[in-house]
């Protein structure tokens, strides 16, 4: 499951159905944050669990994720989520859903394919996943150490 969360997370940047976001980056908005305090770690994912995930592409784990961009005026914030793996009660618990906005993911930004691409090819090495994420005004984070 925490290997699904991850690629949930990533799921976000960039399954989308509607028009591409734009090429253009204009200059990132400052995000508020509020009263959120995100957990020091969420939980673990297991780099055994989650190269197999890795190795069977981006673009499988995809097909049951659906975003849009989401735009504040002309200016890009982030990937909002429209659904999410909904027959699959293992994300049931997870605190990231439907009109959530990924933002970023492990300080990336995701806005364009190839940055999100860069974010799911440095996971085979990295020791934590950390998804930025709004949902409304709000800031929040999703934080799992990775473990060999």
């Amino acid at each position: 499951m925490r290997a699904l969360v991850l690629l949930l997370a990533l799921a976000a940047c960039g399954g989308s159905t509607s028009s591409p976001a734009p090429t253009a980056s204009a200059p990132e908005p400052e995000l508020v944050r509020e009263t959120y305090t995100s957990p020091a770690t969420e939980g673990t994912i297991a780099r055994a669990e989650l190269l197999p995930i890795l190795d069977a592409g981006f673009g499988r784990f995809l097909q049951g994720v659906i975003t849009e961009p989401h735009l504040e005026g002309e200016t890009f914030v982030g990937f909002r989520l429209t659904s999410l793996y909904p027959d699959d009660p293992r994300f049931a618990s997870l605190d990231l859903q439907p009109g959530d906005t990924v933002v970023r993911v492990n300080a990336s930004p995701i806005e364009r394919p190839e940055q999100a691409l860069a974010v799911w090819n440095g996971l085979r090495v990295a020791s934590e996943l950390v998804v930025e994420y709004r949902r409304g005004d709000e800031t929040r984070e999703l934080r799992f150490a990775i473990v060999d």
